[in-house]
């Protein structure tokens, strides 16, 4: 997952004391979309020039991929 992310919803988006759960079972895409780009409360907005499109749909789909038991020893990426 994007650093980006990670550091506030941890590297499966599990949530933090920082960030709230995002996965596994995230929200719509749509929602999900919306939200970063014009997010409520204390998280900064990610414009397009932050975060294209293609990576946001790509964060979305590693977020549906994370199996609802998971932990970073599960993903190969995640235990480099």
């Amino acid at each position: 997952m994007s650093s980006y992310c990670s550091a506030c919803h941890g590297t499966l988006g599990q949530g933090s004391t920082a960030g709230a759960r995002i996965a596994p079972r995230p929200i719509a895409f749509p929602a999900f979309q919306k939200y970063l780009r014009q997010p409520t409360g204390q998280m900064v907005p990610y414009t397009r020039t932050v975060l294209s499109d293609r990576d946001l749909a790509d964060i979305y789909a590693f977020l549906r991929s994370v199996p609802v038991s998971a932990s970073s020893k599960d993903i190969p990426l995640l235990r480099q």
